[in-house]
Formats: C-alpha cells, sequence, structure tokens
C-alpha cells in the first residue's frame, strides 16, 4: 500500500495592476517566475502550482499599492479566446478538466 498522497496541482490566473512599477523591477512578476507559467497578457498570467489560491494572494500582496488591482482566480478546462498558439498549448497541457 502506498502511503504517499498525490499532489495535485492548480492553475491560476494572476492579474494586476502595476502602473507606475518599471517592468525589470517588477517584484510581482518575479514571484510569478519562480513557477511553471505562461504570460496571457499585460499583468496577466498562469502559473501552475499546489498551493492555494489564497496563498498566493497573499504572498502577492505585500508587493503592490493600496490602490492596486489584484486578481488571483483557479482555472480550469475547457477555455476559449483570442490567444497565441504557445498559450494555447500552455493551457491545454497544464490545466485540469473541471
Amino acid at each position: 500500500m502506498n502511503d504517499e498522497k498525490e499532489i495535485i496541482m492548480s492553475v491560476l490566473l494572476i492579474t494586476y495592476d502595476n502602473s507606475g512599477m518599471k517592468l525589470s523591477l517588477d517584484p510581482v512578476l518575479n514571484l510569478i517566475q519562480e513557477y511553471k507559467h505562461v504570460q496571457l497578457s499585460d499583468n496577466s498570467y498562469a502559473i501552475e502550482t499546489d498551493e492555494k489560491t489564497r496563498t498566493i494572494f497573499k504572498k502577492i500582496m505585500p508587493f503592490v499599492t493600496k490602490s492596486a488591482h489584484l486578481l488571483v482566480v483557479t482555472l480550469v478546462k475547457p477555455f476559449s479566446g483570442p490567444v497565441l498558439e504557445h498559450v494555447s498549448e500552455w493551457l491545454s497541457k497544464h490545466l485540469p478538466e473541471d
């Protein structure tokens, strides 16, 4: 009998407003790059993680201003939209079924 728990990975959408911040100095982007990720659009990324949505949100909050907009949402298949081919391939590979 195997007592190891299966690690369930989620894909989270992270979208935020970093206006006034130089992209090269963006600490949120530095945090995102620690995960398997794909950029969906300016300041919108999908990351694969075994951490909870709230945990990722709390990790990012110290790096954004009080007036910034931040949204962290769990993603599942199916998805649709006019995305670049590499984004579609990444999402197809990493998104779990609903």
